[in-house]
């Protein structure tokens, strides 16, 4: 499935742009709102809900080290192939 999502995902924006689209970046600050409404929402269901909260916890920790080991290995490969001129 994500073969397929990284596929097909770049005839997207080449659409978009032929058809007169500017595309930005999301602005850093409506970023960061989205993050903290998303982590308040969480917290919420972690109020309420006992299978979200063991759920989430899990998902959580699993998180934290994936974005550790793409922060080291996959972010800087891709921002070096970003900036190539191919």
């Amino acid at each position: 499935m994500q073969a397929r999502y990284d596929a097909v995902n770049p005839g997207a924006p080449k659409q978009l742009v032929g058809a007169g689209t500017k595309l930005r970046p999301f602005p850093a600050d409506m970023m960061n709102a989205c993050f903290k409404a998303a982590m308040e929402l969480y917290e919420e269901l972690n109020a309420k809900n006992e299978s979200w909260r063991k759920i989430y916890a899990d998902f959580s920790r699993f998180r934290a080290d994936q974005n550790l080991w793409f922060r080291f290995t996959e972010a800087t490969f891709d921002r070096f192939m970003q900036a190539q001129k191919l």
